[in-house]
């Protein structure tokens, strides 16, 4: 009998090309941003599904939602954060697989208080779950992150600092390391992470830089990316 593939414990998406492939269609911003929200949720019951522990999406930077138009904000806000929180909280699949759901960053500042207390709503509904564990990133720079960790050190002044100690003054603390990282919307294998993104919690992480804009990359598409990732050798340093 063969082995089952090798899976990542805990896989993150940095969802980008929303904005892109709705201009290739000739279609308006939030039209791409309506097809990426439905993505989400594809990809992440499929990862689910597949036994993945911890699936975590990148679903909109501290830039993104400071500097970007209003109506493009106000859209992610009510439309795109709002639903994910309304859906998930009627959502059978949350129950039935055991997902708790976390969402991590700087959005309660940033966005509107019916859409936070949606969130927080939402997140309540899943605490006692820990089957599975589904995090969504929002508001959220991995080098304000970071600064944020240095400063509670700094306010704490434990003896000594160390791995431990950043490690719980992160805001992703209750997060195992991220294994695997799959970026779309990457015109080469040349790619990049942003704003220091969870420059920490990746350190040892593979990286997948995908062509595939979000709203165009599905579940076959997860399947390939983890197939390559189970023939990767991880050697950590050794």
């Amino acid at each position: 009998m063969s082995e089952s593939p090798k899976l990542p414990s805990h896989i993150v998406f940095i969802v980008d090309g929303n904005r892109r492939w709705a201009r290739n269609k000739g279609l308006p911003d939030w039209k791409g941003h309506a097809r990426g929200a439905e993505r989400v949720e594809e990809v992440s019951k499929a990862a689910i599904n597949l036994g993945i522990e911890y699936v975590t999406f990148w679903g909109g930077s501290y830039d993104n939602l400071t500097k970007r138009s209003k109506t493009e904000i106000k859209y992610l806000d009510s439309k795109m954060y709002r639903y994910w929180a309304e859906k998930g909280i009627k959502d059978p699949f949350i129950k039935e697989k055991g997902v708790r759901v976390r969402f991590l960053g700087e959005w309660p500042d940033l966005l509107s208080s019916e859409t936070v207390e949606r969130i927080r709503e939402f997140e309540e509904s899943t605490k006692k779950y820990s089957k599975h564990n589904l995090t969504y990133l929002i508001g959220y720079n991995g080098d304000r992150e970071m600064l944020t960790a240095i400063k509670g050190i700094l306010k704490d002044s434990p003896k000594t600092v160390t791995d431990n100690v950043l490690k719980s003054h992160l805001w992703t603390k209750d997060l195992p390391p991220v294994d695997l990282v799959v970026r779309t919307g990457e015109e080469s294998t040349m790619g990049h992470l942003s704003n220091g993104f969870m420059m920490w919690d990746t350190k040892n992480a593979i990286l997948n830089f995908n062509k595939k804009l979000w709203p165009d990359f599905n579940k076959n598409d997860l399947v390939k990316v983890l197939s390559s990732f189970s023939k990767q050798e991880r050697r950590f340093g050794k």
